[in-house]
């Protein structure tokens, strides 16, 4: 059954009541309109209460029935065959189906499929098809498929698919399929596959996952097709997509990565050393796929003897074979890199303040072996800075200024460099 047409089964169902004037047919139970219980055993229906079910229920303290299709109140309200209706209790639960509205202070739980609208400060289960809307205080539970959206202050399990929308306060877990929003402060726990958009305050974690999925602190799965974002680290086997995080792994990689060590077991493994217009000397890791590269690096000018003037930075690059990228045998062996570049300059071991250079990269080079390749060209770049001898990190400049405390100076400049292992 699709989803609309069980929404529209759903909101017929609420905005039909009251409900049947009799029993259902294969129920085997006795209708009866009215019945008011003390305690299971002692009420209008006796100890026979089990064989009936009414329109209208009343159980002071608790009671124990054999159907509902109307409305109960009490503080405990018990239905050995089915719940369809209007329930209002501190624990509602049903040994079948639970249909309509339910509102529990403890939990509303079924043994088979719970559909409708439901609340429980505690917990709402299921061991059948959850469709509708649920919202716990402490956690929902379904022990096959979840339909519609769910609400819980620490976690929404499922043993089976989710289909919908799913929120909590601690963590989200389903055993096998996950289609759709999955919300949680802690983390989304997925056992098999995982389509849709998933955000975690710590961590997403499913075997197969297709969408986007955002964490806090980590991102891992064994397959993954899509976006990651996480604060810290992205871990897969496979990957077909993006990955942003401060650090990027995966045996097998095809994207864009974006991150501060971004290691793939089919990737490049470079070290660079190079210089650039100034003085500044080099040396970085680079790291990534055959074709995107991030790269962090230090960097030491020896030219301002008067002062020890060093640098780290991090790159982001495209690598492209020249027959490639320009489209002609007679380059091969040769390459083409662009990148960008952020360079922090520090001044000896006084306290970091702005002082940072942004660069664009356009290098050409040749391999000269399969682990060794020389390259240069030019570079364009951008000078921000509140130190006031930053003007000798260049010769020259296009452009200089000053705004809001702050100089500033545009340049072309060079670099000219080699590349050592492979790609």
């Amino acid at each position: 059954m699709s989803s609309a047409v069980k929404t529209s089964l759903l909101l017929f169902l609420i905005f039909t009541m009251p409900v049947m004037s009799q029993a259902r047919q294969d129920s085997g139970l006795e209708y009866r309109a009215f019945r008011v219980t003390l305690i299971p055993g002692l009420g209008s229906n006796g100890i026979e209460a089990h064989r009936y079910t009414a329109k209208y229920s009343l159980n002071i303290l608790g009671g124990f029935h054999g159907g509902l299709e109307g409305y109960e109140i009490g503080i405990i309200n018990l239905n050995e065959r089915y719940t369809t209706g209007f329930q209002l209790g501190a624990l509602n639960a049903s040994g079948g189906e639970m249909t309509g509205v339910n509102i529990a202070a403890i939990a509303n739980l079924s043994r088979r499929e719970m559909t409708g609208i439901q609340f429980a400060s505690i917990a709402n289960a299921a061991e059948g098809e959850l469709v509708g809307i649920q919202a716990a205080g402490f956690i929902n539970t379904g022990f096959r498929s979840v339909t519609g959206l769910q609400v819980a202050g620490i976690g929404n399990l499922a043993r089976g698919d989710m289909l919908g929308l799913q929120f909590a306060g601690l963590f989200n877990a389903s055993a096998e399929d996950a289609r759709g929003l999955m919300v949680a402060g802690f983390g989304n726990v997925n056992a098999d596959r995982a389509q849709g958009f998933f955000i975690a305050g710590v961590a997403n974690l499913a075997r197969d996952t297709q969408g986007v999925t955002i964490a806090g602190l980590l991102n891992a799965t064994r397959r993954m097709q899509g976006f990651q974002l996480s604060g810290l680290a992205n871990i897969a086997y496979r990957v077909q997509g993006m990955q942003i995080g401060l650090i990027n792994y995966a045996h097998d990689f095809e994207g864009i990565p974006v991150g501060l060590i971004s290691y793939y077991g089919n990737g490049r493994k470079n070290m660079d050393t190079w210089i650039s217009d100034g003085g500044f000397q080099n040396i970085g890791i680079k790291l990534g796929t055959s074709s995107i590269y991030n790269m962090l690096f230090f960097g030491y000018n020896p030219l301002l003897k008067e002062r020890e003037v060093w640098s780290v930075g991090w790159s982001i690059g495209s690598y492209t074979p020249l027959d490639e990228a320009w489209n002609h045998h007679r380059y091969e062996g040769y390459f083409r890199m662009r990148d960008f570049t952020i360079q922090q300059v520090q001044e000896g071991r006084q306290r970091v303040r702005l002082n940072t250079i942004y660069s664009y990269r356009y290098l050409l080079g040749k391999d000269i072996t399969n682990r060794f390749g020389i390259y240069a060209g030019p570079s364009l770049n951008f000078l921000l800075s509140r130190e006031a001898r930053s003007n000798e990190y260049s010769w020259y400049s296009i452009f200089r200024g000053e705004r809001g405390g702050s100089d500033f100076a545009i340049w072309v400049g060079f670099t000219v460099g080699m590349q050592f292992f492979g790609h």
